[in-house]
């Protein structure tokens, strides 16, 4: 009884503390929604599943598992699953830069299984390259821009053009032959390895602006590509393999390049304009490219092309990002909190204020037509309560506190502004010192790349003083003394701990 007691007195406090750091409720369970698919818009649905983390009275769990397209859809659709558990699907929602594909979604539909697409924001696909020599379009340079059409494009990618001052690049670049490092200059093609909406998407443009060049044979998910062409894994690698590369090119969503500093090829829309994704962002030709969609959210998507569209600052490579989720939600979600939770975020996703956070990111907002019918999509998901034993108060209804609401604010189904986290709070705080950061650091590569590894110690001295003020270069200088001296301190101790160890001391 003694020990029993003691044991009490030593694990309770612990059981306690972990209860509150966790958040766990008192039935100790955490709401989950898990979702899979493109890496396209995958920052954007992480900051909003955050939002609803932080904002949350009970403990919720978001997850979204960037993972490409493809995979996203054979994770909704479930296509290696059979018998009973045929065509069941291992997330909650995918999301993806394509549609669920015609014969996918009549598999589905055979099977009894009804779904809804919500598109939610359209982005774009451009061509970015590594050519020294070229600066971003209106850089001082002897070649302003790469213009490059989708019929050199498909030259370039099945490998039958392979230098940079090849003449029919030069037709439309004369000053390119001069901004060059030397002649003959090789061109490096980068390519994605999986199954990717970006890879779907480049090659049917390809082959819809240049089909002489580019055959419907090439046109898919995954390309047979030539041998000598670069693999790069995800939106990652392929930024990796463009920067890495001297002379490259690859293509990646709109957003992620830019936001790697990433130079855009300026590429020839079907009005004969050369002009880049920022340029035709600026113009509305991004929101331009999104054409009808069926009039109900539970129809065929599979047909929607947003590819080559008219209009003289379209974009000719726009996607539209969907997310796919199965009607019946008790199907695969048992707790009505969770399948209400699912609802409440799908329904963000049309709120201006919440969908307004993927805009940093290079995304454009559906028009008003698509909102409407994803939101009556949402509409036809069924909630069901299939345990009123281990849920007796029914279906919760989550709503958002935009503004105080005393007493239903503190709701325990009430995702409200007026909750935060500390951490949230100084990230907000320290955004304008994160911008100059970044500013800072773009400029000291920008003189970096202007240097051309030439830089001397004087060159070094004269970067630094121009990025920062006498005193900060002190601080900086005095923060690389003392940690090369901890450095130093730390290798000592860790000799000696190591020769005691030995048993030599």
């Amino acid at each position: 009884e003694r020990y029993f007691e003691m044991m009490m007195r030593i694990v309770l406090p612990w059981v306690v503390y972990l209860n509150t750091v966790t958040g766990i409720n008192g039935d100790g369970e955490v709401l989950q929604i898990h979702g899979s698919g493109t890496t396209n818009p995958s920052k954007c649905l992480w900051k909003i599943m955050d939002g609803f983390t932080t904002r949350a009275k009970l403990p919720i769990h978001m997850t979204y598992r960037a993972v490409g397209s493809s995979t996203g859809i054979t994770e909704f659709i479930g296509v290696n699953n059979t018998g009973a558990f045929a065509y069941k699907n291992y997330n909650d929602f995918a999301a993806a830069d394509i549609p669920i594909p015609t014969e996918s979604y009549n598999a589905l539909t055979d099977a009894g299984v009804e779904m809804v697409t919500l598109p939610f924001v359209i982005g774009a696909v451009n061509f970015f390259h590594n050519v020294d020599g070229i600066n971003d379009s209106g850089a001082e340079s002897v070649q302003s821009g790469l213009n490059l059409t989708a019929c050199l494009l498909a030259k370039i990618f099945k490998r039958e053009i392979v230098h940079w001052d090849d003449a029919q690049i030069l037709t439309d670049n004369p000053g390119l032959r001069d901004a060059l490092p030397f002649s003959r200059y090789p061109i490096q093609v980068a390519r994605r390895v999986r199954g990717s909406s970006s890879t779907k998407s480049v090659t049917k443009y390809l082959n819809t602006a240049c089909p002489s060049e580019w055959p419907l044979s090439m046109v898919g998910a995954t390309v047979d590509w030539p041998a000598d062409t670069m693999k790069c894994e995800g939106s990652g690698g392929m930024t990796q393999c463009i920067r890495n590369t001297p002379g490259a090119i690859g293509y990646i969503d709109a957003g992620h390049g830019l936001e790697e500093n990433l130079i855009e090829v300026e590429l020839q829309n079907r009005a004969g304009r050369f002009l880049t994704t920022v340029e035709s962002d600026n113009r509305g030709g991004i929101g331009a490219a999104a054409s009808d969609v069926p009039d109900s959210a539970d129809k065929n998507f599979g047909n929607i092309d947003l590819l080559n569209k008219d209009g003289a600052y379209t974009w000719p490579i726009a996607l539209m990002s969907y997310i796919f989720v199965r009607k019946d939600l008790s199907s695969f979600i048992e707790n009505p909190a969770e399948q209400t939770l699912l609802k409440a975020f799908l329904t963000s996703l049309y709120d201006p204020d919440t969908i307004a956070q993927c805009d940093e990111f290079g995304f454009t907002r559906v028009p008003t037509s698509v909102k409407e019918v994803a939101l009556a999509g949402i509409d036809m998901l069924e909630v069901k309560n299939l345990n009123e034993t281990k849920y007796p108060h029914g279906i919760p209804t989550w709503t958002f506190e935009t503004k105080t609401e005393p007493g239903a604010g503190q709701g325990d189904y009430v995702i409200s502004d007026k909750r935060q986290t500390y951490k949230s709070y100084t990230l907000s705080a320290n955004k304008d010192d994160d911008e100059d950061t970044a500013a800072r650091i773009k400029i000291l590569e920008a003189q970096v790349m202007a240097m051309k590894g030439t830089t001397t110690a004087a060159n070094h001295n004269t970067m630094s003083s121009s990025l920062f003020g006498d005193t900060e270069a002190h601080k900086i200088e005095a923060a690389l003394i003392m940690s090369a001296i901890s450095i130093c301190l730390w290798g000592v101790v860790l000799i000696a701990f190591a020769i005691r160890a030995c048993g030599i001391c």
